[in-house]
């Protein structure tokens, strides 16, 4: 690449770097995450390992869905751990919403209508929720940890 010498009103050279940020930016769009791509190779290397062994990959189990009244049970279900709770609570709300009702963390009434800020809310909040649950890995007191961190408290007058 060629750089570019242009003067100020000063007459002191500066150097257009333009180019360098074009050639940056096309290599950002144009590459993978190192860990992805880790993780893929290691895939690989898996699968050829099988292929040439002669041994089989195990597949990845797939979670039996519950129905929404087993998971409502579970939501309702006492002396459960703040993380057992959110994550029941989570899973419901997922089982609701695919068949099709409302968003149980959508305000619904006679005379209250969603706004697009009321939707947007709650897939935060569920979305918050959920990263909290992945943070945890299991841990309650380090789910409660991240909750309380990333709630804001409002003073009541």
């Amino acid at each position: 690449m060629e750089e570019k010498q242009l003067n100020n009103e000063t007459g002191t050279p500066v150097v257009d770097n333009t180019d360098y940020i074009a050639a940056i930016n096309e290599l950002k769009q144009n590459s993978v995450d190192r860990s992805k791509y880790d993780a893929l190779k290691a895939e690989n290397k898996k699968l050829l390992d099988s292929i040439v062994n002669g041994t089989e990959i195990a597949q990845p189990t797939v979670e039996e869905k519950k129905s929404v009244d087993e998971l409502r049970a579970a939501y309702l279900k006492e002396d459960q751990s703040n993380l057992e709770y959110i994550t029941n609570t989570l899973k419901l709300r997922e089982a609701i919403i695919a068949e099709g009702k409302p968003d149980p963390f959508l305000p619904i009434g006679e005379q209250i209508i969603p706004t697009d800020d009321d939707v947007k809310t709650a897939e935060k909040v569920a979305q918050v929720l959920q990263e909290c649950v992945d943070y945890a890995e299991g841990d309650s007191a380090v789910f409660t940890n991240e909750l309380q961190r990333r709630l804001v408290d409002v003073k009541i007058r």
